[in-house]
């Protein structure tokens, strides 16, 4: 426990402190809210905002999107990406698609998909975009990474296709598809926000945060961003710990 506080617990106590200090003299040398409020009245704003039934509706609306941009990628991603790792011919099919959704940055698909869509539907399609190629990713990583001893005693025990799928590669590819779940939830969050800053719906985190930018209210756009992120970091942790005993020495996909 003690081994476990010091090398855990003191390091991020200790870079907390630094940043919320940095910020503190930072702000304090500018001397403008306008520009950088300080860290009190920022979490005086934070504070004032949870206390608002009006930001946990716009929160929800957001979270919704979310959820349904990321059940979305997920069910597409699997079915795409377990094709891809069956077949090498549809997996160099996908594979220039793919590169191009990965190098492609997010603001210009937003930009482009306004033209298509209402400004509701606009963070879902694009986050579904963004975070697609790294659950197709997960998976093909995870079935060329099947064990080839259990595969030769698939063999010799002559289990049919299906077989050799539901109890070789399916249990090889797990870790690596969890991972890639973490990896593109925590995207997810980033993606529908910053689509809901340029489409505007009418409720959303993200219009809020372009609303209070626009009348300039600095201090209630740190506040909304520092409660975005102190909850999609609660929840991505929530989600590795659940996932921990399954992905454990499996590197980020992305």
């Amino acid at each position: 426990m003690k081994n476990f506080i010091i090398k855990k617990i003191v390091p991020v106590f200790l870079s907390v402190f630094t940043i919320l200090l940095i910020w503190y003299l930072v702000a304090g040398k500018i001397n403008a809210s306008l520009i950088l409020p300080s860290p009190k009245e920022v979490f005086f704003k934070i504070i004032e905002l949870i206390c608002q039934k009006i930001f946990w509706i716009n929160f929800l609306y957001t979270f919704l999107r979310c959820a349904l941009a990321f059940v979305i990628s997920l069910f597409a991603g699997i079915i795409i990406g377990t094709i891809c790792g069956q077949n090498s011919f549809i997996k160099s099919f996908f594979e220039f698609p793919l590169s191009l959704l990965r190098s492609t940055p997010v603001i210009a698909v937003i930009l482009i998909a306004l033209y298509w869509f209402s400004s509701d539907i606009v963070p879902v399609f694009v986050s579904c975009l963004m975070t697609l190629p790294i659950i197709i990713s997960a998976i093909i990583t995870g079935l060329e990474n099947s064990d080839k001893k259990l595969l030769q005693m698939a063999e010799i025990y002559k289990y049919t296709k299906v077989q050799k799928f539901i109890y070789v590669k399916v249990p090889s590819a797990l870790p690596f598809f969890l991972n890639g779940i973490i990896s593109a939830f925590g995207l997810t969050w980033k993606v529908v926000v910053a689509g809901e800053v340029l489409s505007l719906p009418k409720k959303g985190a993200g219009s809020l945060l372009q609303t209070n930018q626009v009348i300039f209210e600095t201090t209630s756009v740190l506040a909304i961003t520092l409660i975005l992120v102190c909850i999609c970091f609660l929840l991505e942790r929530l989600l590795k710990l659940i996932f921990k005993k399954y992905i454990k020495g499996v590197k980020n996909v992305r």
